[in-house]
């Protein structure tokens, strides 16, 4: 659920009531005032005096049957407006979501039934070498891998949406080898120089669910790669202290404004929607967030536009 903060009361009751009574009161002073030049001063002052007598019985019935009906009539419909414009944005968003979600699924599968179409003919595939087979199979993994993600992305997001924790199976395991290993996988994809530090202070056993860090992981290295310059370097640094280990992912590639930083874990917000943006559903932060969180950890981000971004992850040790 997306947290609403309603805005706070426009006009504190207390104060309204003090201030109409002060004026009330300031008004009759100058009445006194100038009824003290009257011929009959008598006739001024007991004029003044059921004046003020008559204040104080009406100002507390202005107030309480007047003007606090009409404050609270006030807030409650700026309070309606606030959350009818939440949740139209909200429409809008998983409006969008859906959108690109379909366009996401259908690029995937509309490649492995091509290329299964293909293996399929065998007066087709005949004119291909072994070499542009193994390739052809290659990239039908790798799209099924992909459909596979989105799917549990789509799934994630549902079981944050309604509430559910993210499933975690945690056990004893190296936060080293599993960086090492995720450094190894994506730096044979990718045309950047991906640089492992890992400090004396990381322990050699952690309690954390493998896949689910590993996905952790697999988003930021994979999210700096899309969003930073080929050949660029991305740094992993590995530190710990008495109580935590953390993992940071730093790039050089085109950051975020600071708006676009403040959103970065919304559900379905993607940075740029443009024809030419990079694909993703908008769930990935989101979720990345949530597993750590899960964890017992913390989350953080910092960016500048045209300089790069760097995120940080904390996991209890």
């Amino acid at each position: 659920m997306v947290d609403k903060k309603l805005p706070s009361d426009p006009i504190n009751p207390r104060v309204l009531f003090l201030k109409t009574l002060g004026a009330v009161f300031l008004a009759e002073f100058f009445v006194m005032f100038f009824m003290s030049f009257l011929p009959d001063l008598s006739l001024g002052l007991e004029a003044f005096l059921d004046a003020f007598a008559l204040s104080v019985l009406v100002v507390p019935f202005l107030y309480f049957f007047l003007l606090q009906p009409i404050q609270k009539t006030i807030i409650d419909r700026e309070r309606t407006e606030t959350q009818r414009s939440e949740l139209e944005k909200m429409d809008k968003l998983k409006g969008e979501f859906i959108s690109i979600a379909a366009h996401e699924l259908r690029t995937p599968v509309a490649t492995i039934m091509g290329y299964a179409e293909i293996l399929s003919d065998q007066e087709i595939i005949d004119t291909f070498t072994e070499q542009q087979k193994k390739d052809f199979l290659g990239t039908i993994t790798e799209n099924s891998e992909r459909l596979d993600r989105i799917i549990d992305d789509i799934l994630d997001a549902n079981r944050i949406e309604s509430g559910q924790r993210i499933p975690l199976y945690k056990k004893p395991l190296s936060i080293k080898a599993l960086l090492e290993k995720a450094n190894n996988r994506l730096s044979l994809k990718s045309n950047h120089n991906l640089i492992l530090e890992v400090s004396p202070e990381v322990p050699e056993r952690m309690e954390f669910d493998e896949h689910r860090i590993d996905q952790v992981i697999d988003n930021l290295l994979g999210n700096a790669i899309k969003y930073s310059p080929k050949q660029s370097p991305i740094t992993i640094v590995v530190e710990a202290d008495s109580h935590r280990c953390s993992v940071t992912v730093t790039d050089q590639g085109i950051g975020m404004s600071n708006e676009q930083k403040d959103r970065v874990f919304d559900k379905f917000y993607r940075a740029d929607t443009s024809d030419t943006a990079v694909a993703g559903l908008g769930l990935g932060m989101s979720i990345v967030k949530q597993i750590i969180v899960d964890h017992g950890g913390t989350i953080s981000i910092e960016s500048k536009l045209g300089e790069g971004t760097s995120v940080c992850f904390t996991l209890p040790k």
